[in-house]
């Protein structure tokens, strides 16, 4: 049996174990007291020093035994005073230390999902290695024009280890697992839940990443059939004399004012997803002080304008508006979202479901339909945007108000639901996104309205 003291046990920083379960932990604790300590520590020679392998639970039970001046024992023997028996790991190679090690931890209930994920990947290495090398050492007994036909270590292989099981769903998690481990440095990955909630995290970033790209290739205008989409500040674009007239209908979904940055939820749908614009009362003000006088003058005689906004901002922004000209509606219009709503405090509720628009007329334009003030619509499958509205709201309130021929413009596109909307009645959309993630992720929309218009495939509800 080999013994060393507790305190020369060197424990490397690389470790995959950071956090430990107090439960857990004080299991064990009273497990080694009361019955005896069954595993000892796994330790490696290196150089004079010995390195802990395996046990590092154990070893920290241990330590608070002894800190409470407590003994245990192994295999009948008393131990106190720091002392500590040991396994020495003699001289296996380092991948057989790191299986050591990996084989124990993976079975520890107290890992937090990065610790286990790291372990996935770690084991996923450790096994391709291992086939590497007996691959390698069987080519080296063959003639040289011989090469085995070894199997490579597989994605299902791992799951089989792990769960016993190599069915789809069961890889799935697997691969999850191995690829959000490569990113934990990330805080964005680091700091969520699960590494399911990692892995689509991970996946709107990259989403993100491709269509930033993407906009710096295109550049800041883009056209598909009578439809346009701008890369450009709003404001630039509205004072601007040439368009000055120009719109039958503004409808747009600006900054609400309410610190989106911020804003809680109980996850799903909306996990990972970022607001990269300054959400602030202080901004909205700002903005909509500036924004509002120049609806009315790129409207034409005629106009409709539809904005939607928090329910604190109404007023205000009715107040905007009116200074600028508009006829406001004086009760907002409501968006009843059916299957979707965040719950700003997960803890207590409620889920929010509904939002609301303004609703303003310059001139007498007359509506094409009349409809309730309240919409009913559920949420469109992709929300790469915290804020994204359902195509089929633009859709209604489109067709409220325009005749095909009209002009329409979302100043603040995101993802150009407008465009598919405007489509729909016949109208020519303009759409003002400042932000290169969400101009590509509208450039995609319009070259899919391209392509269904050469296939002839109705786009209309």
């Amino acid at each position: 049996m080999h013994t060393i003291h507790l305190a020369e046990i060197i424990i490397k920083p690389e470790r995959q174990r950071q956090e430990f379960d107090p439960e857990a932990l004080q299991e064990l604790k009273n497990s080694i007291e009361d019955g005896q300590l069954l595993h000892p520590p796994v330790l490696r020679r290196e150089g004079d020093s010995w390195v802990l392998v395996a046990g590092e639970r154990r070893l920290k039970a241990i330590g608070e035994i002894f800190e409470l001046g407590g003994t245990f024992k192994h295999n009948g023997e008393v131990f106190a005073d720091g002392i500590v028996p040991f396994t020495n790991i003699g001289e296996l190679t380092l991948l057989e230390a790191e299986e050591a090690e990996l084989d124990e931890n993976l079975k520890r209930r107290d890992l937090t999902w990065q610790e286990h994920a790291a372990a996935v990947a770690r084991l996923h290495s450790l096994r391709t290695m291992q086939k590497e090398a007996k691959r390698a050492e069987v080519i080296d007994t063959l003639p040289t024009a011989e090469t085995p036909a070894t199997p490579a270590h597989t994605i299902a292989d791992t799951a089989e280890e792990l769960t016993g099981r190599r069915d789809g769903s069961y890889q799935d998690t697997v691969r999850k697992e191995i690829i959000v481990a490569k990113h934990l440095d990330n805080p964005a990955i680091a700091k969520a839940k699960s590494a399911d909630e990692a892995f689509k995290i991970l996946k709107r970033q990259e989403e993100r990443d491709r269509n930033i790209e993407l906009a710096k290739v295109v550049g800041a205008s883009f056209n598909a059939d009578k439809h346009t989409l701008l890369n450009i500040n709003c404001l630039e674009y509205m004072a601007d004399p040439a368009n000055a007239g120009k719109f039958d209908v503004i409808l747009t979904d600006p900054p609400y004012g309410m610190g989106a940055q911020d804003f809680g939820d109980g996850g799903g749908k909306f996990d990972g997803i970022e607001h990269h614009y300054d959400d602030s009362y202080e901004s909205w003000q700002k903005l909509m002080q500036a924004w509002c006088p120049l609806t009315f003058t790129i409207a034409k005689a005629q106009a409709h304008a539809y904005v939607f906004c928090d329910i604190d901002r109404f007023h205000e922004l009715k107040r905007y508006m009116e200074q600028a000209g508009w006829y406001v509606f004086r009760t907002p219009l409501i968006n009843h979202k059916i299957n979707s709503g965040r719950v700003p405090l997960p803890d207590q509720g409620p889920r929010r479901q509904y939002e609301i628009l303004l609703y303003a007329i310059k001139g007498k334009k007359p509506v094409t339909h009349i409809y309730p003030d309240v919409i009913s619509t559920t949420g469109d499958e992709n929300m790469s945007h915290g804020a994204q509205k359902p195509v089929a709201l633009y859709q209604n309130l489109l067709q409220r108000s325009v005749r095909p021929g009209d002009k329409v413009i979302d100043c603040f596109a995101g993802t150009g639901p407008i465009f598919p909307a405007a489509h729909t009645y016949q109208c020519e959309a303009t759409g003002l996104e400042m932000n290169p993630e969400y101009y590509a992720f509208s450039m995609r929309r319009l070259t899919e309205i391209k392509q269904n218009d050469q296939l002839g495939i109705d786009l209309g509800v």
